[in-house]
């Protein structure tokens, strides 16, 4: 016994070496991370799925879902349901599935066949599954289920189907129309005989498959158990993918052709037509001693595990999917999860992002028999359309993985990330969202996101966007940059009116000193950090201003922002008289801020980066207060925690202070501390002094600390569109980038490049230092002109452009000329 032990040691020791990409790479690799960039024929879900019939159901009154987690909780009693159905002829088997609360009572004809409840230590699997079977409980003619419902989700689905379980077929009953309920219990409703006339129709939601809520905050994530179940919007795209490399674990088992189970370099090539196979241990072995293999995907991913039998016989695994190898051997966040595959058939483990996954071999007839264990990828089809490129590699690699961390981070939704919380939040769209913009110039999917996000927020708006009174700010400031570069006037037409309800709304909770306080107690959050969350105020019942004054200052400032940026809309829109309203609050919080929280002796706002980087982020701090913060706050050592989301708008701040190098330095060190921990994706959080191994149960973020920590969040990509706001220096003046200003800020680098995606075409540039100064080639398209600020020798008014002296503005205390750009074409411009 103590062999086996240690063959089961030094396999996962191996593996650790082998796997687990959290080593520093010698070199900063250049292999691509998106393997659905250059797909040019996606599969889409719409082509290979057709949704399922059956319907969610619940009690009138009570079927409403608000935010991204729906409704979550105990019920407040329990609900009885009831549907008759008949039968010509009874099944030879048959199984029944209802999905949903957390807590039911099951009878089918009377007869009591489960009193079940969720497994509350389950992990994080959501959507209660329960599986029975009802062989011998079903009859010829008239049947009646009843069941008693509590707790978990609000809604319910069942069906019947004549199909041993996991196995997908015609249903013989299911939810939808015709079913009843009642909130009493009442004696002998479960007998079918009981006269329910006096029951009401219970709601139909909608089909399970039919609304992109149900997939929300991994709503469904046990519904992987019902069969024939995707869950998956029918816009986007699937495509399977082997994985990079494989390790195993026989125990007391063996396997055969284990390398048909890995493509390394040519991951989206078909499986070779030979079986994968498995020799199970005998009976009465350990489950320590089962087999298992470890598939490593070389990256992270988003989709779910597929399995393909080839055996004649049912065949049970065991799934357990990790981020980081830590988290899937330690601590996976789904826990380990069942998986029974019918007999030549193909099944499908929770939808969820990872790098790892690892098999267990449990049960059926040995051999087992596999055509293919893969991933089935699941992504948004989009190009990539921005670009960025420089004399950096490590830079290079932190845009490539905050692009990357984006793009997985499109499915139904945009999300804050594939694996935790798979939600809409603002917060996180205003920083994924800049580089959606800037990278993949998408428009179906930010629409809806944001149209969601502030339908959440109530008809009329009624409530802060997320119950954040700062996400409810980034949604306004959203939808400006969203109209900057594309300039669809239909679109924000259609948002005209929950816009003003909104800034009404955030008008609301200012005291008449227009200062922010929170007076309809939404609870603030700015950054997962001490005094800066809710969860770590030291009491919800002091007033804002006397415990939270760091995150009182930063929501101010986001609130002007909002409101200036409102205003700006509006007079888009024509909207003067709104205009004028909310620019005049925007005037009157920014004198309040000036007033009520600027320190008089530093020109600071306190001693934190997140509310100082913020004033400069907004536009709030004038020149010398931008000064004096990066004097005395940015300049210097950070002494309290930030998260990635947050270090976006510091580096935005120190380059709008004029320290680009800065910015870049602290880019390199900050997030390149993930890159050299062997990241594939940008973290939710990250902080400074983490282990270069076992680094992933350390990570800090939603109040919390462990393997929960999301690694492919968007609201940490940052770098990727300030790369392209601050080195290529590319911004729109106008709606739709018919203008634009450059401002080419190489900040140490020898060379960068890239292009920006506009209604009109791509605008690319390319940048180079010499001896005589910064070359410069500028593409533009049509109905494009621009405004060039080249960096030139102290006082210089002249630039050459395609070869001729051009005279030029003098701008930046004469650090700066510009020169204009009125019609499209190729430019190359030479500093003097």
């Amino acid at each position: 016994m103590q062999k086996r032990f240690l063959c089961f040691f030094v396999f996962f020791s191996f593996v650790a070496l082998n796997l687990s990409g959290q080593t520093a790479p010698s070199v900063y690799s250049p292999t691509p991370l998106d393997l659905t960039a250059h797909i040019q024929h996606p599969r889409l879900e719409s082509e290979l799925h057709h949704p399922l019939p059956e319907q969610y159901i619940w009690a009138q009154g009570q079927e409403k879902t608000d935010g991204p987690y729906g409704r979550f909780g105990r019920a407040p009693q329990w609900i009885y349901f009831r549907r008759g159905f008949d039968l010509k002829s009874v099944p030879g088997t048959a199984t029944l599935y209802a999905a949903g609360p957390a807590d039911m009572r099951v009878y089918l004809n009377g007869r009591l066949l489960a009193n079940a409840q969720r497994n509350l230590i389950s992990g994080i699997i959501r959507v209660y599954v329960l599986i029975l079977n009802v062989n011998g409980s079903l009859r010829p003619g008239r049947n009646v289920l009843s069941l008693a419902v509590a707790g978990g989700w609000r809604r319910l689905a069942v069906k019947i189907v004549p199909r041993p379980p996991e196995e997908n077929g015609p249903a013989i009953l299911m939810s939808g129309r015709g079913w009843k309920y009642s909130t009493q219990e009442q004696n002998g409703w479960e007998q079918p005989g009981f006269d329910d006339s006096s029951w009401q129709a219970a709601a139909v939601l909608g089909g399970i498959e039919s609304n992109i809520n149900f997939f929300q905050g991994n709503q469904d994530t046990g519904m992987y158990r019902w069969p024939g179940y995707d869950g998956i919007s029918p816009f986007l795209a699937r495509v399977p993918v082997r994985a990079e490399a494989v390790d195993v674990f026989r125990g007391l088992g063996a396997f055969h052709n284990t390398n048909v189970l890995a493509a390394k370099g040519n991951q989206l090539s078909a499986p070779p037509q030979r079986d994968f196979i498995v020799d199970l241990p005998p009976a009465g072995a350990l489950k320590s001693e089962y087999p298992s293999v470890m598939l490593d995907f070389g990256r992270e991913v988003a989709g779910r595990l597929e399995v393909v039998s080839d055996s004649d016989a049912p065949l049970r695994l065991a799934l357990q999917y990790g981020e980081s190898l830590g988290e899937t051997l330690h601590r996976p966040y789904f826990g380990i999860d069942k998986l029974d595959v019918p007999p030549h058939a193909t099944a499908y483990g929770p939808k969820s992002a990872f790098r790892y996954a690892k098999v267990t071999f449990l049960g059926g007839a040995s051999p087992l028999r596999f055509k293919a264990i893969l991933l089935d990828d699941i992504y948004y089809p989009v190009h990539y359309r921005g670009s960025f490129d420089s004399s950096d590699p490590l830079v290079n690699r932190i845009w490539d993985l905050g692009a990357y961390t984006d793009h997985l981070c499109m499915q139904d939704d945009i999300w804050d990330a594939p694996k935790r919380d798979r939600a809409r939040w603002m917060g996180d769209l205003d920083v994924s969202g800049h580089a959606i913009d800037a990278v993949f110039a998408d428009h179906f999917l930010m629409q809806q996101t944001m149209d969601y996000l502030i339908r959440d927020a109530g008809q009329p708006v009624d409530r802060d966007v997320n119950g954040i009174p700062g996400y409810s700010a980034f949604w306004v400031m959203g939808e400006a940059d969203y109209y900057r570069h594309f300039d669809n006037l239909s679109y924000l037409r259609s948002i005209h009116q929950p816009l003003v309800q909104l800034l009404d709304y955030m008008a609301s909770e200012l005291d008449s000193r227009s200062v922010f306080t929170d007076r309809h107690r939404a609870g603030i959050f700015v950054d997962w950090s001490p005094g800066l969350a809710p969860q770590l105020l030291p009491s919800a019942k002091l007033p804002l201003s006397e415990f939270a004054p760091d995150a009182q200052r930063a929501t101010q400032f986001e609130f002007y922002a909002a409101f200036r940026e409102g205003a700006w809309l509006l007079r888009q829109l024509g909207d003067s008289s709104n205009a004028d309203r909310f620019a005049a609050k925007a005037t009157a919080i920014r004198s309040a801020a000036l007033k009520y929280m600027l320190d008089s002796q530093s020109e600071t706002f306190g001693e934190r980066w997140q509310p100082n980087a913020m004033a400069i982020y907004s536009g709030l701090a004038d020149k010398a207060q931008t000064e004096a913060i990066w004097r005395n706050v940015l300049s210097h050592r950070n002494k309290f925690r930030i998260t990635p989301y947050y270090n976006y708008y510091v580096i935005s701040a120190m380059a709008s202070a004029g320290h680009y190098k800065a910015a870049l330095d602290w880019i390199r060190k900050y997030w390149g501390g993930m890159v050299r921990r062997g990241a594939t994706s940008t973290w939710e959080g990250y902080q400074e002094g983490l282990p270069m191994h076992g680094w992933h149960g350390n990570l800090r973020a939603d109040n919390g600390r462990g393997y929960f920590v999301s690694l492919a969040h968007g609201w940490s990509s940052g770098p990727t569109i300030w790369l392209m706001q601050y080195i290529l220096g590319i911004r729109p003046a106008a709606p739709g980038f018919t203008q634009v200003t450059i401002r080419p800020e190489l900040a140490g680098l020898k060379w960068a490049k890239g292009a920006e995606p506009t209604p009109q075409g791509l605008i690319k540039v390319d940048y180079r230092a010499g001896s005589h100064g910064l070359s410069a080639t500028v593409d533009l398209p049509p109905g494009t002109q621009a405004t060039v600020s080249m960096p030139v020798t102290q006082g210089a008014t002249v630039v050459r452009m395609n070869g001729r002296t051009e005279s030029a503005t003098s701008a930046e205390g004469g650090r700066r000329a510009i020169v204009h750009l009125d019609q499209p074409g190729h430019y190359t411009l030479q500093s003097e």
